[in-house]
């Protein structure tokens, strides 16, 4: 909480002062989430209040070169037979990014810890990254890290010395042909994995449609020597202030454990997870959302049809998941979130049980540029 404090009191004083900092340009963002779960085949409940902030700033040396600093901090308040799936302490403060900067707008080099999201890496790395070109047209990124770490208010995760310090290589593409874009991408760690894929998005006037796939393929010294891989289509249209979206997914009998390692869930489209990362996984799914200046409403359905083969072999089964999101924006400051989450498994599933969720959000996001 000491830390939430002085965070608080940093932003506070900078706001208030009579002079600002011309080159130094900040963000802040605090959550304050709760959430209460239930395994119905169990009756038992779960529940989880925490405190979470992240603080971001750049501070400019000259027009190309500035430097990055970074915060996240979660303090749980309150907790009750909460079990993290993270397997890890929750209640943290990290350095989110500590780093050294070079943009003139068509050649960007970073160093130290960033905070990234690229396609399957989502979180903080340290290392280098390199990138010629921009998001708009084209763009190459190259990219090596050694530490990963992630902090959300309900997940933390730290892995170190990766692949004994031999790290990891990565190299994300990306090109935008008139209504066409396209990405690439490719991670390596020595003797261990790599994984590989694409991402290709065709816009035509409301419409969009999307199509994905991602592999994984274990090299020698890999203890987990399986080969993982993964399919996502999807068709999204937008008629006046309501957005439908209709996809499938894919995934190998392997499940997708390799690929999401690094903490992202970037496959996902449903809260509880609707089974998409098991084994012989075929996840069909239906979005809506309805948006306008201060209400936004979410809604999504699906149901997977999976296998078990890792811990005893059940074959066929089925899960269904609804999930429903309601979005307020108070002021342009402050929002507030609340949801509701359905998830219903084979009986024969022994890994999952039914679940139920509820959850809470309230958001303070404030920027000075």
């Amino acid at each position: 909480m000491k830390t939430f404090i002085i965070i608080l009191f940093f932003l506070y004083s900078y706001i208030n002062a009579d002079t600002k900092i011309d080159n130094l340009d900040f963000k802040f963002k605090t959550i304050l989430h709760s959430e209460e779960e239930y395994i119905l085949d169990s009756k038992d409940s779960f529940s989880f209040t925490s405190l979470y902030a992240h603080l971001f700033l750049n501070y400019d040396f000259s027009e190309d070169i500035f430097f990055s600093f970074g915060a996240k901090h979660n303090d749980v308040i309150t907790q009750s037979h909460y079990d993290n799936y993270s397997n890890f302490n929750i209640d943290q403060t990290i350095m989110s990014d500590f780093s050294i900067n070079y943009d003139d707008g068509y050649f960007a080099l970073n160093i130290g810890r960033q905070d990234v999201n690229f396609d399957w890496l989502f979180g903080s790395i340290d290392g280098a990254l390199v990138m010629v070109g921009d998001d708009e047209n084209y763009s190459l990124r190259l990219f090596w890290f050694n530490q990963y770490q992630h902090l959300q208010y309900n997940y933390y995760m730290n892995v170190e010395d990766i692949n004994d310090k031999k790290g990891i290589y990565g190299a994300v593409a990306k090109t935008s042909i008139k209504d066409i874009e396209l990405s690439l991408f490719d991670y390596y760690m020595q003797d261990l994995r790599n994984i590989s894929g694409g991402h290709i998005n065709y816009i035509y006037k409301n419409s969009s449609y999307n199509l994905s796939y991602s592999s994984a393929k274990a090299l020698p010294l890999a203890l987990y020597d399986y080969d993982e891989d993964f399919l996502n289509a999807s068709f999204e249209v937008l008629i006046d202030q309501h957005y439908f979206e209709l996809g499938f997914s894919k995934t190998g009998e392997n499940g997708l454990l390799a690929i999401l390692q690094m903490g992202n869930f970037m496959f996902g489209e449903f809260y509880l997870g609707n089974q998409v990362d098991r084994e012989n996984a075929k996840n069909s799914f239906l979005k809506y959302i309805y948006a306008e200046s201060r209400w936004r409403f979410e809604f999504i359905g699906g149901v997977s049809k999976y296998d078990n083969s890792f811990l005893r072999i059940e074959n066929g089964m089925s899960s269904y998941e609804i999930d429903s999101y309601l979005k307020y924006n108070y002021s342009k400051n402050i929002s507030f979130d609340i949801g509701a989450m359905y998830m219903d498994v084979d009986e024969n599933d022994p890994l999952q049980n039914d679940q139920s969720f509820i959850m809470f959000n309230m958001v303070f996001d404030y920027e000075n540029y």
